[in-house]
């Protein structure tokens, strides 16, 4: 990997947790104390975050730093997300409330 590449699968690892939080990029932003352009910009690999930026952001998605460079899981988040998506918009709203019942048991036990 070149070094653009390495800051674009970084960014993308930085964008799938920060919308695993459901958080937007002002939101992280305000918490980690940098303004929405510059999560933009690493989002989309025109910047690469300062170590003391990386620091914080472990913190607020309680990771490490080893996790932001395990690309593979970044991509499969991204992809899974858009199946469901596309799952999920195709589903009436009884087919709906039937996927929240099953997701929310999912997510409540741990299974």
């Amino acid at each position: 990997m070149n070094e653009q590449e390495i800051k674009n699968a970084v960014g993308n690892m930085i964008r799938a947790y920060r919308k695993k939080l459901n958080l937007t990029q002002s939101m992280l932003g305000e918490i980690i104390n940098i303004n929405q352009r510059q999560v933009a910009l690493i989002e989309t690999g025109k910047s690469f975050p300062s170590l003391s930026t990386m620091v914080k952001l472990t913190e607020v998605f309680k990771c490490q730093i080893r996790d932001f460079f395990d690309f593979e899981e970044g991509d499969e988040y991204e992809k899974l997300y858009s199946q469901i998506k596309t799952f999920v918009d195709a589903c009436s709203t009884t087919e709906l409330k039937q996927l929240y019942d099953y997701a929310k048991y999912f997510k409540n036990n741990d299974v």
